[in-house]
């Protein structure tokens, strides 16, 4: 039947034009910013850290941090959080503003005497940050996404404050994964402060796929026509 083909041809022109709406039309919930997702990796990295860790019973835990900053509240923060949901008696040792002083350098955090029974862990962040490693590409639709990955290297020590014996040292890394739409860009870097990777640069298929698509649809309509006479 002469039908059958041009059914066919624009059967195709439709299943074409479905694919291409509905991959413009998809929706899902909004990806985290990168602050939160960079945020997810250190509440990873403080339960990697301290996994494990035995505290002595009945003795407080001093949190001491070089100079604060962004990536340093996370983890000091997720540490907090880990030590009291572990029964631990935390308190925070920080520096006053403006004075240089690094509490986790130094042999006692200020305002703490040589004989108390304090236990001072002093945080490290070596290495954190956010950044797009890859492109997500597909045939026909050019870039749709960006494969995104947040890192960050940590390490502490336990210091007993009373015969600055060093009692546990450790250092672990951590690191996640997502994929982040073109179209949600705006929406991760907003509120991230200055996370805020560049975006990987686009292959020389960015100017063949729309070529491709042309000739494609081309050859349907040229089929469909063919199929009238």
């Amino acid at each position: 039947m002469r039908g059958g083909p041009r059914f066919t041809a624009l059967g195709t022109l439709v299943a074409l034009g479905g694919m291409l709406a509905a991959s413009a039309c998809a929706s899902s919930e909004p990806p985290k910013t990168n602050l939160a997702f960079l945020d997810s990796v250190a509440h990873m990295a403080a339960a990697n850290l301290l996994r494990g860790v035995a505290l002595p019973p009945g003795r407080a835990v001093r949190i001491s941090t070089p100079v604060s900053g962004d990536t340093m509240g996370l983890f000091a923060q997720r540490v907090v959080e880990q030590l009291r949901a572990a029964g631990a008696e935390v308190r925070l040792a920080t520096p006053p503003l403006g004075s240089g002083v690094s509490p986790g350098m130094g042999d006692a955090p200020p305002g703490v005497g040589a004989d108390s029974t304090d236990l001072d862990l002093r945080l490290q962040v070596s290495g954190a940050g956010v950044s797009y490693v890859g492109t997500d590409r597909k045939f026909l639709l050019g870039v749709r996404g960006y494969d995104r990955m947040a890192s960050m290297r940590v390490g502490a020590s336990l210091v007993d404050l009373r015969t600055k014996d060093v009692l546990w040292a450790n250092s672990v890394s951590a690191l996640a994964e997502d994929r982040v739409s073109k179209g949600d860009l705006a929406y991760v870097q907003s509120g991230s402060g200055a996370l805020v990777p560049p975006v990987p640069r686009g292959s020389g298929t960015r100017l063949l796929e729309p070529l491709i698509v042309v000739a494609i649809v081309t050859g349907l309509v040229v089929l469909f026509y063919s199929n009238r006479n």
